[in-house]
């Protein structure tokens, strides 16, 4: 349940949102004005030279491309895989996406890391959403599974035809049929922006504590019956500040209880990957500081917080500096209206892209679907609202 990562992490960055658009004009097939049209063979190019600027062991490789599309069917992007080129194991990915003047959403570098796409499909596997006549997950012919962005940093992949999506942790999602008209085989048009060469460098980054504690859904949800993704952040806080000892309270003792101190209400229930009924609640943003703070006190980790609508980077990087944490709340609106998740955070980077000077404010968060950090773009500009709640020890 816990990972001992920092030690890669304060020497490179194993996944950065980086806000810039950039192309390698040897590859590109086709232009409109300063426009360059996105192939698949020039993404794989992208990826591989966005890996070889940030590692320079030479051993990522960008393996395969996937078109992402959002749900009304348009093609917005792609997902490329690294493996390593010493044994062909996953490495990482890269998520290309053009609805944003960052193009870059999110990416990872690390050995054994594998993309949101990848792990979908496996858990799809599992699940037995319908593939190829013929086929099986060993197969490796996925045409008939569509890789869909429903908000920033979730996605799912979609049977082809149907409305049936199944997320990177095995939950089923409905999805627009629009999105399913498509298959992975295919390739739409897409046209990025050829100002950039992707060369950059980290100016500035620190992470709270010696180890990233990060509970994932699975877990939360097997141990618990239910799941919250504010909870779940305020826990994930809560084990890095008291080292994992919640005092001879088990995980679903001390979720329970900050699940009641937070006021968190029944949203719906619904069966995860393991077939079993979950409770899915709801935390309104106000209620994570008096809760983790009240919490803490019982634990003898007395904490005071401060609570913010539109909160700037150097709010998170001074509590991180600070040796705290902070929980980071984003929202956007989607067909179904607002949606929103929180999580924790326990570091930040600043990345600086050389060609242009412009820098890009990163942070480092536990997802609370995963084990490993998510690196969050805080200036992506399709969050509809920000709110931070940052803890300060006593």
């Amino acid at each position: 349940m816990q990972r001992n990562i920092w030690t890669r992490l304060a020497y490179m960055a194993i996944a950065v949102i980086a806000t810039f658009a950039f192309v390698c004009p040897a590859l590109a097939a086709e232009t409109d004005g300063n426009k360059v049209l996105l192939t698949r063979e020039l993404a794989l190019g992208i990826a591989q030279n966005f890996a070889d600027s940030l590692d320079d062991s030479g051993s990522i490789e960008a393996s395969d491309a996937t078109q992402l599309y959002d749900e009304s069917g348009q093609a917005i992007g792609c997902i490329i895989d690294y493996v390593s080129t010493e044994d062909g194991s996953p490495h990482g990915y890269l998520i290309l996406d053009n609805t944003d003047e960052s193009l870059v959403e999110e990416y990872s570098l690390d050995a054994g890391a594998i993309s949101p796409y990848a792990a979908a499909k496996s858990a799809a596997d599992v699940r037995g959403i319908a593939r190829m006549p013929g086929a099986s997950p060993s197969d490796e012919r996925d045409d008939d599974l569509v890789a869909v962005r429903k908000s920033p940093y979730v996605y799912a992949v979609v049977a082809s035809g149907t409305s049936r999506g199944i997320s990177p942790t095995g939950s089923i999602m409905r999805v627009s049929p629009m999105a399913s008209s498509k298959k992975s085989s295919t390739w739409d048009d897409i046209f990025i922006d050829d100002a950039y060469s992707g060369k950059y460098q980290v100016m500035s980054e620190n992470h709270f504590g010696e180890q990233f504690f990060s509970f994932s859904e699975n877990d939360i949800e097997n141990e618990t019956g239910r799941y919250a993704c504010a909870v779940t952040a305020m826990t994930n806080v809560a084990a890095s500040y008291l080292g994992m000892d919640f005092y001879n309270q088990s995980l679903s003792q001390t979720y329970n209880t900050l699940w009641t101190l937070s006021n968190t209400e029944v949203d719906h229930t619904g069966k995860n990957s393991s077939g079993r009924e979950i409770t899915y609640g709801s935390t309104n943003n106000s209620k994570i500081g008096p809760a983790l703070t009240s919490f803490l006190g019982t634990m003898h980790c007395p904490a005071s917080y401060k609570h913010e609508w539109n909160p700037s980077f150097s709010d998170f990087t001074n509590i991180t500096d600070s040796q705290n944490a902070s929980i980071v709340s984003l929202g956007i609106n989607t067909d179904n209206g607002r949606e929103g998740h929180s999580m924790a955070v326990f570091g930040y980077l600043t990345i600086k892209n050389k060609d242009t000077g412009s820098t890009t404010q990163v942070l480092i968060a536990a997802d609370g679907w995963g084990y490993t950090p998510r690196y969050v773009n805080f200036a992506y500009s399709r969050y509809t609202d920000t709110y931070g709640t940052h803890f300060t020890r006593s």
